[in-house]
Order: C-alpha cells, then sequence, then structure tokens
C-alpha cells in the first residue's frame, strides 16, 4: 500500500508528489492529460516561443524561490524586463501609464481630479458589518471605497487581466482576501497596505515578489517535476473508480485501454471543480458534492502574435495593456511577451499575447481564428498602432480557463471542508480552492505534502 495517490497532475499536484517523495513517501501522480502541468505549456514555433496558458510566475513568497533552486533551474531562470514594471491601462482608446509613484499618480491622465481626491479620503470611510462583507462583491466594495471611476478604470480592468472576470460577480473576501483584511483589521486599504508591510518587516516575512519565466518557457518547471517524479507519474490516464476501506482507498485508472489499481493511506485530489464533480465517487461523497454548485469558468482565448518590429508605433516599454470594458473592447488585454522576456521573438521581429474573452464577454467563446484575429486587429491597430498581418500567429482557447470566485465559492468550499472532516485521509488542493495564480497553486501543493508528512 503506498502513502499517497494523488489525483491530478498539473503544478499543486506535481508539487505535493515531488515533497512526499523528497521526504520518503511512496506516492503516485495520474494526469489525465498526455504532459505534465495541466495549461503550463510552452511552444516554440517559427522562431516565436510562446505560452499556451500563464505567461510568467509571480513569485509569492522565499520558499517558491528555494524550491525552483532545489530542482537545478536557477541556472533557467530568467527575471522579467526591468521595463514590466510599468503597466498601461486604456483611456479614450489610449494605453495610459498606471501610476508608480506619487508623483505620477497626482500627473496621471487615467483618473480625474474628483477620482484622485475620492482615492484620498478612502482612508476616512466608514466600515460595513461583517455579516454584509461575506458578500460584498469586488465591485461594490471599491465603488463604496474608492468610487465608481477607479472601479471603471482600474479594479475592472484588473479583474479582466488576473481572473478574466467580472467585478459583479467575484466575491472580495473570496477573490481578494487580503484587501478584504486591509479594511477588516485596519479599517482602509490604504492604512491596511501600510500596516501590512510594517507588520512583515517586524517578523522578517517581506520579500519583494517579482515575475520571472525561464529560458525555454513555464513548462520548465513541470517538465521537471515530471522528471523527478519518474515512472511515479501516470500520464495519458483516467481515473475510473474510487473506493474506500478500512485502510484507505482503491484507485483504479485507465491508461491506453488498460486498468491499472493502486492502493493508499491518503487520497489528494487537485483538479478543477467541475473534474472533481466528475470523479467516480463513493456514494455518500458523490451526493455531497452533486448538492453543492459547480464554479463559473469563462472561455478565454490567447492570441500568440508575431509581428516586424516596424509594423508596431507602440515601444512596447512595458508588461502590457488593459482594456476596461468601458471603452467597448474587443480584447480583454494585449501581453508584451518578446519585452517581457527576452527570446521570445526572432530578431527585428516581437511578440505580443492577446487576450480574448472572458466572463464579460461571452458571446466571443465560439468564434473561430480568422474572426478572433480580425477583431483583435482592430484594437490593436487602434491601441498600438500595429499595421499588416502578422507573420505568425497561434490560437489557444480554454473552454474552462479560471475559476470565478463568486457566490458559489463560499457554499463549494465548505462542501470540500465537511468531505474532509468526514473523511479524514482525504485532501483537495489546487486553484479551485486555493487561489487561482500559478504561485498559490505551487504553494497549495505544499501545504498538502506538509499535511500529509
Amino acid at each position: 500500500m503506498q502513502d499517497a495517490i494523488i489525483i491530478g497532475g498539473g503544478i499543486s499536484g506535481l508539487t505535493a508528489g515531488y515533497l512526499l517523495q523528497q521526504r520518503g513517501l511512496d506516492i503516485s501522480v495520474i494526469e489525465k492529460g498526455p504532459t505534465p502541468g495541466g495549461p503550463i505549456q510552452s511552444v516554440k514555433q517559427e522562431g516565436f516561443l510562446f505560452e499556451k496558458g500563464p505567461n510568467a510566475l509571480l513569485l509569492p513568497s522565499q520558499w517558491v524561490e528555494q524550491f525552483i533552486d532545489e530542482l537545478g533551474l536557477s541556472t533557467q531562470l530568467q527575471e522579467s524586463n526591468p521595463n514590466a514594471a510599468k503597466r498601461f491601462i486604456v483611456r479614450n482608446n489610449r494605453p495610459v501609464a498606471v501610476p508608480g509613484s506619487l508623483l505620477q499618480a497626482v500627473a496621471t491622465r487615467l483618473f480625474s481630479l474628483k477620482a484622485k481626491l475620492g482615492f484620498l479620503g478612502e482612508p476616512f470611510r466608514k466600515r460595513i458589518s461583517e455579516e454584509d462583507a461575506k458578500f460584498e462583491t469586488v465591485a461594490q466594495f471599491v465603488q463604496r471605497r474608492m468610487g465608481l471611476e477607479f472601479l471603471d478604470y482600474a479594479i475592472n480592468p484588473f479583474v479582466s487581466g488576473v481572473y478574466a472576470g467580472d467585478p459583479e460577480e467575484l466575491i472580495l473576501e473570496h477573490a481578494f482576501p487580503l484587501v478584504r483584511g486591509f479594511e477588516r483589521d485596519d479599517g482602509s486599504i490604504i492604512r491596511g497596505a501600510i500596516q501590512n508591510k510594517k507588520r512583515q518587516k517586524a517578523a522578517g516575512t517581506s520579500y519583494k515578489k517579482r515575475s520571472i519565466s525561464f529560458k525555454e518557457g513555464l513548462h520548465a518547471l513541470p517538465q521537471t517535476l515530471g522528471r523527478k517524479l519518474g515512472n511515479r507519474l501516470w500520464l495519458d490516464s483516467e481515473v475510473v473508480a474510487i473506493n474506500q476501506n478500512d485502510q484507505g482507498w482503491q484507485v483504479t485508472w485507465k491508461r491506453d485501454g488498460e486498468n491499472f489499481e493502486g492502493f493508499a493511506k491518503k487520497l489528494l485530489v487537485c483538479l478543477p471543480s467541475r473534474a472533481i464533480k466528475k470523479l467516480a465517487w463513493p456514494q455518500a461523497i458523490k451526493e455531497h458534492l452533486s448538492s453543492t454548485p459547480d464554479l463559473p469558468y469563462p472561455t478565454v482565448h490567447s492570441l500568440a502574435l508575431g509581428y516586424r518590429r516596424d509594423q508596431i508605433a507602440h515601444p512596447l516599454d512595458g508588461f502590457g495593456v488593459l482594456v476596461p470594458s468601458k471603452e467597448d473592447p474587443n480584447i480583454l488585454g494585449v501581453l508584451f511577451s518578446s519585452d517581457l522576456f527576452s527570446g521570445r521573438a526572432p530578431d527585428d521581429h516581437c511578440l505580443i499575447t492577446v487576450m480574448i474573452g472572458g466572463r464579460q464577454r461571452d458571446d466571443l467563446a465560439n468564434l473561430a481564428k480568422e474572426a478572433l484575429i480580425e477583431l483583435a486587429a482592430k484594437d490593436l491597430d487602434k491601441l498600438l498602432g500595429v499595421k499588416g498581418a502578422p507573420c505568425f500567429s497561434h490560437l489557444t482557447t480554454w473552454p474552462r480557463a479560471i475559476p470565478q470566485y463568486t457566490k458559489a465559492f463560499g457554499p463549494w468550499k465548505r462542501t470540500l471542508a465537511e468531505i474532509e472532516t468526514d473523511n479524514p485521509n482525504i485532501a483537495f488542493g489546487g486553484h479551485a480552492i486555493d487561489g487561482i495564480a500559478m504561485g498559490a497553486s505551487i504553494q497549495s501543493g505544499k501545504r498538502l505534502a506538509d499535511e500529509t508528512a
């Protein structure tokens, strides 16, 4: 009997499996797809290196940085270009740099004088009750504390960029718990951010987050973990039955038409919410899950476009540009991929990644590649001065891209917690419970490993 079977070979499951293996435990990781890492896929074509899924890893902690070093990836690590600190948001059909200092905030054209003065008054606004705060959306919170203009031209595009979501649907307490804590504990976002930095410094836990990738793309991380796991990683393997007994769990999976069985003391599950609900659970768990609504996952198109550098008027001197829904765009935003990390495009060329769809543009979910390129071209010409057809293009469509932490998330998380309480030898992790960022998923895998051994 093994110590643990992990269902799901995304970055959370791989991290948990590797850490447990390093601690001397006997484990298996079962992954339905053909490659480790789920959506973390890097591809090189015609001299362009692009990401199908996440485009960068924002290092969330010193531990994640040490984890990468332990895996032997430090020599392949790429820091983002210093220009990446610069972000743009569109206002009146023009990209405007997001202010990075107090002086820039005073001078910026992104917000009106009225909005700036309203933001300065944020520390003096009253809190709402804890009961009301549990169900407050991101949009309600931001409008209450900072005003409508800040919602429209800062938070709306930010939420589209991070969640491909709608601030009118996301619940603040679930989607941005740190911000919720600022008001709850310190009475203000501004005051809370300042106090949080002081607390981290005093505790010696302060860490400067930064965006990284690897020379051959982000997939270097899951591929390395996959190699470390060796024959303990089962790819192209679909779980067809889960049964519980006195000793633990019996899991049956199918690969190449053949059934395999594993027996383990502990079962770790790192899957999207719908995939969790679809597993062949014992009847009691199946009924418990069926009574809970699924999380929404919008469709997102990731369009990698290569151009000659002289086809684009904008200097591409930043991370990218986000487009508020107020501007009536066809696209969510554009990442300046070849400016973000080196080695992404041939000489005298550049690579940009256009994101289309999301929760606020469900109407674009089923468009074909040619139609999406045509839609993108209109916005790219207007916003960045892009002229002519791309010399390279690749479309990746994620029908269920990012879990939305809406009002369904609270009941969903409670259901998983109740199943864990009723079955102490099962645990859930991954982006369906522990946060959507790649760094959060890595830390979710660590949490599962720490709780197991």
